[in-house]
């Protein structure tokens, strides 16, 4: 079957077809929908007069933007792979405040002229079902979900945080206040939560509901850290460790700790998440748990390429080890 063939079984233009297999805008979700119920249907692939290079959105779901080492650290390894393969990329960030709850994920790569994403944020459900009947492929980054047209590329945060936590407690630690972001939604935090939540239920060791501070509104910023530590000593002095749930709060914490007159590890200790560039110039320099996010984006962007190309039919589905990063920031307790 042709491309002729194809648009005629649809109801539709030749051009309107090349504009579906394109991803291009100008085409209503409904007859782009039928339009690919077609061609799927009779097994039509586009010979070489289609264009088949690939523009990737890399989108990050925000109604705040910002750029933090996390998120340069995954779009420096997206970068890497589209030099080395000659592609563009465009930088998206998608809030639906702004652009309207109608406006789908779909639309605005489209309108951007991007046949691929890479997501760096956590992917809501329309925004799945959206790239799904756009045939538009998506690789979640440092996030997961469970549809099977969508990929991921995340890191085994449960692993990274038991670790982390064990750590803690072997140098004897049983008073350990746990700072996280936003709860509901995040995988990665549920997971890093459900980790130290299991080395301390292994150590036999009582868990107050007081002693976990979750996200507020300054999200995982390093005044965050600086707030929720502060919380967390004035309601229970006996805390000895703070793991926080990345770097950024973790260097927030210890502020709050030196303002407070509790010294980095001498008083208290502290623990981060992600290894950040600059986590190792703290003072003291943070131990932390590394990720490989710019292999992460990387690879998430090398596996939407080669999905676009015909060069793969599936994309990953991938959760990678993490790796304990011991520095200074840590010591037995003295008190």
């Amino acid at each position: 079957m042709n491309i002729t063939a194809i648009a005629k079984a649809s109801g539709v233009s030749v051009a309107t077809v090349s504009r579906i297999l394109n991803h291009e805008d100008g085409v209503s979700d409904e007859v782009r929908r039928k339009t690919m119920e077609v061609i799927e249907r009779n097994g039509y692939r586009p010979r070489g007069n289609v264009r088949r290079n690939t523009r990737l959105g890399v989108v990050v779901r925000s109604d705040a933007p910002s750029f933090d080492s996390f998120f340069s650290r995954v779009f420096t390894g997206v970068s890497a792979y589209a030099f080395e393969a000659g592609i563009e990329t465009s930088l998206i960030y998608f809030s639906p405040k702004q652009v309207g709850e109608s406006v789908s994920l779909a639309e605005i790569l489209r309108k951007k002229r991007c046949n691929g994403a890479v997501m760096i944020s956590p992917a809501e459900a329309d925004d799945v079902e959206s790239m799904k009947a756009a045939r538009i492929p998506l690789v979640l980054v440092t996030s997961r979900r469970e549809e099977k047209s969508v990929g991921y590329i995340d890191c085994n945060c449960f692993q990274g945080a038991y670790e982390q936590t064990r750590y803690l407690i072997r140098l004897g630690h049983r008073r350990i206040g746990f700072l996280c972001g936003q709860l509901d939604g995040n995988v990665d935090h549920q997971e890093r939560l459900a980790g130290f939540k299991k080395a301390m239920e292994e150590a036999e060791i009582k868990l107050p509901s007081g002693l976990i501070v979750e996200h507020d509104a300054s999200g995982l910023s390093e005044f965050a850290g600086y707030k929720q530590a502060g919380w967390l000593l004035d309601r229970d002095p006996s805390v000895t460790a703070i793991f926080a749930t990345n770097d950024l709060m973790a260097c927030g914490a210890i502020c709050r700790c030196a303002e407070m007159g509790l010294k980095v590890p001498e008083d208290i200790s502290v623990v981060g998440y992600d290894d950040n560039p600059g986590s190792r110039f703290y003072n003291p320099p943070l131990t932390t748990v590394r990720q490989p996010l710019r292999r992460m984006g990387y690879d998430a962007a090398r596996a939407v390429d080669l999905k676009l190309k015909g060069k793969s039919e599936e994309l990953p589905t991938q959760v990678l080890e993490n790796e304990l990063i011991v520095r200074q920031s840590c010591a037995p307790p003295s008190r």
